[in-house]
């Protein structure tokens, strides 16, 4: 295109059922792929302060409502290729805690489908969170407390700022209110949870700046 910019982008179009999620604690609960949930996940990461997410706007594709994601730019590997490599970081500490604010994000917006394949590794050595359509079950419990180890102290903020009204403000269509409501409940059982474990650990065991 004359006078243009081209980047690679991708389409998602998926939004179909999957089978039920089973909590340990309660009923089993409906649970989509959506391609809904890649714009959910970039808005609330945008609305954390994250920019781990890469943008995702929606846009139709051949006649189908689809979500419309910037390729990530500069990815040297996959965080897959990078352990089966033994390629270690150059700074340790940072990337670890980079991986640690993904997993509470995660467990935040219930991404059941996290694999080390959809976890990207830029030259800078930056993580970046792709993949997020089977992610928003309306589930208020913690799917697991394993993931998480540590959390920046700015995304515990970012998180216990949230309320009901702005999530659903930044959601838009995208997520239902149950949803919404599910996401606040999760936010309230990390904080408790991170709240116990400075208790028990010391706070600079758990919490970086």
């Amino acid at each position: 295109m004359a006078g243009g910019v081209e980047h690679p982008a991708h389409f998602q179009t998926i939004d179909k059922d999957l089978p039920d999620f089973f909590p340990r604690d309660g009923a089993p609960i409906p649970m989509k792929d959506s391609w809904k949930y890649n714009v959910a996940a970039y808005r609330l990461d945008r609305l954390l302060g994250l920019k781990m997410v890469p943008v995702a706007i929606p846009r139709p594709f051949e006649g189908k409502p689809a979500a419309l994601s910037w390729w990530v730019d500069d990815v040297q590997f996959e965080e897959a290729v990078r352990i089966k490599k033994e390629v270690a970081p150059p700074d340790a500490e940072a990337f670890a805690r980079q991986r640690a604010i993904g997993a509470v994000f995660d467990e935040l917006i219930i991404n059941i489908d996290r694999n080390l394949s959809n976890l990207l590794i830029t030259n800078a050595w930056k993580v970046t969170l792709i993949d997020h359509t089977r992610s928003f079950v309306a589930y208020h419990g913690i799917r697991n407390e394993a993931n998480l180890t540590r959390c920046s102290r700015g995304l515990l903020d970012a998180m216990k700022a949230l309320t009901a009204a702005k999530v659903a403000g930044a959601m838009g269509p995208y997520l239902t209110k149950a949803e919404v409501a599910a996401v606040i409940a999760r936010r309230d059982r990390i904080a408790d949870f991170f709240a116990r474990e400075v208790k028990a650990k010391g706070e600079e065991k758990v919490l970086f700046s």
